[in-house]
């Protein structure tokens, strides 16, 4: 395989997720099943518009409360909503450090303003990271592009500012939708299925 840059998607990529933890927390808030708070929240599509840059933060805790008919504080909504953020390995990091030492190496995720400045403050503590733009050359995250993964438009962003053709770019996610419509455009593409970790996938790349 020949390119020219990385991007790496974030979540269960680079950083270990696990989204039913969201909808138990808010559970254990709310006195709610689950099952319940998962059908509201997917129903409403309140990922995909809180990630494209439809709500503040501030709206978006308001739209959790009335999506889910609770008087939930602004901490118990920020809690639930970082419950499926888990861990980034010490590899992981190791690995995008040697990457970057031969090719530019880009994030390129569906995120929100409040999983990002958690997951800066857990890369501080655990890695002593200051922060996401220390660790990759640039960031690409949905929520400040007005952009959504798997719309070809994000992809073609990523690749315009950085003066890229689709076969430059090798381009690693976890989503099927995502690796499909990258590859439908000319990306070159790796489908990460957990509990393969990032590193395994790397071994015969770089």
């Amino acid at each position: 395989m020949k390119f020219k840059a990385v991007i790496f998607d974030f979540g269960n990529v680079i950083i270990n997720i696990e989204f039913q933890r969201i909808y138990q927390t808010f559970a254990k808030f709310t006195s709610k099943s689950p099952a319940y708070i998962e059908k509201k929240i997917t129903e409403d599509q309140i990922f995909r518009r809180y990630e494209s840059g439809q709500f503040t933060d501030e709206e978006f805790r308001e739209v959790i409360r009335q999506t889910l008919g609770f008087p939930l504080s602004d901490h118990e909504v920020d809690t639930a909503w970082n419950a499926i953020l888990l861990d980034i390995p010490t590899d992981r990091i190791d690995l995008i450090h040697n990457i970057r030492q031969k090719y530019p190496v880009y994030l390129l995720s569906n995120t929100n303003n409040i999983h990002i400045t958690a997951s800066n403050n857990y890369l501080k503590k655990a890695h002593g990271i200051r922060n996401l733009d220390n660790l990759f050359d640039k960031l690409y995250l949905s929520y400040e592009m007005g952009l959504w993964k798997p719309d070809a438009e994000i992809y073609y962003e990523v690749l315009r500012s950085n003066k890229l053709q689709p076969n430059e770019v090798i381009f690693f996610d976890d989503n099927l939708h995502n690796i499909e419509s990258a590859k439908a455009i000319g990306m070159q593409t790796i489908l990460v299925e957990p509990p393969t970790s990032i590193v395994e996938y790397c071994k015969n790349i770089f």
